[in-house]
């Protein structure tokens, strides 16, 4: 068997581009398995936000929230992953610096790439869908426990500067790289490299990926109910755009069989911004499920980017 492709993804925890491509990183995950490495190296997007805030407030007369909220909520419309724009904002006050949570996400990785990267989401999923302070030691903390990382050893290596030595070995690693913008993807195999700038679709990533390695087919899932709801047995909580990335269909076509696991009592759907979330049932935290058909129906994605 041929050696497996290399993705490096140059991402940042708090970049909103980055979480639109979740889709494409559940699409390699689940289709190419074995077949594909996956890398993940924290660039820092803003070491001081002030600047930036300064800015957005002399264009909105003081305003700079508004102006945070309409950039989160355009973002969100084009990558059609949920995002409550509202929480997010509300979440920003004592903003300065997205490498707190870089850091952290580093502390995490220290414990295994998997443990890294399945820490990262739940920092994207805290700060995107329940717009979370992921900036804040406390809410980092409160996370690693969540998901099962051991906490003393995550604290030990935010106190010690073991974290911070992982994270700035990462920045070095994006100038050798010429880096400058997230997300960054590399695709490697042996000397062959290609790149892709910026958000793409998870479309994108698979047509590439194959032409990478003509030989390569992703791994083939039927689109039923037990084979999604064999994926919220791994993952519990997916967008509708993730579960069609895998899947390999379209966006219709996996709502159609979500709403199905629903009827079924097996997930629920969660209404984030003008987009929905879907959880296993067992995971759901209280008072975050829907109890009336009204609830039940707000957040209906309405179709694809502008």
């Amino acid at each position: 068997m041929p050696s497996p492709l290399r993705v490096v993804w140059y991402t940042d925890p708090h970049n909103v581009w980055c979480w639109g491509c979740e889709p494409a990183i559940r699409r390699l995950e689940h289709a190419y398995p074995d077949r594909v490495e996956i890398e993940v190296r924290q660039g820092g997007l803003f070491e001081d936000f002030s600047p930036i805030r300064d800015q957005w407030a002399r264009m909105s007369g003081g305003r700079w929230k508004d102006s945070v909220r309409a950039f989160f909520e355009a973002v969100a419309a084009h990558h059609r992953m949920p995002m409550d724009a509202d929480r997010m904002t509300e979440s920003a006050d004592d903003f300065a610096s997205t490498w707190p949570a870089c850091i952290a996400a580093k502390a995490a990785d220290l414990q295994g790439p998997e443990v890294g990267r399945r820490y990262l989401r739940h920092l994207r999923e805290a700060w995107c869908i329940e717009g979370q302070g992921i900036h804040r030691r406390s809410v980092q903390e409160a996370l690693a426990a969540r998901g099962g990382l051991d906490v003393g050893a995550f604290r030990d290596a935010l106190e010690t500067g073991a974290a911070e030595a992982a994270f700035q070995a990462d920045r070095e690693a994006c100038h050798e790289a010429r880096v400058t913008g997230f997300p960054t993807f590399e695709i490697r195999r042996g000397d062959d490299t290609v790149r892709i700038e910026g958000w793409q679709p998870w479309e994108s990533f698979d047509e590439l990926v194959r032409r990478m390695d003509p030989g390569l087919e992703p791994r083939h899932l039927e689109a039923t109910g037990a084979t999604v709801q064999g994926l919220f047995r791994r993952h519990g909580r997916y967008a509708t755009r993730e579960i069609a990335a895998i899947l390999g269909g379209t966006d219709d076509d996996a709502e159609i069989l979500l709403e199905q696991l629903e009827d079924q009592g097996v997930i629920v759907r969660r209404a984030v911004g003008s987009g929905l979330m879907w959880e296993a049932v067992e995971e759901i935290p209280l008072g975050s499920r829907p109890e009336t058909e009204e609830a039940r129906g707000r957040g209906r994605p309405s179709g694809g980017p502008p």
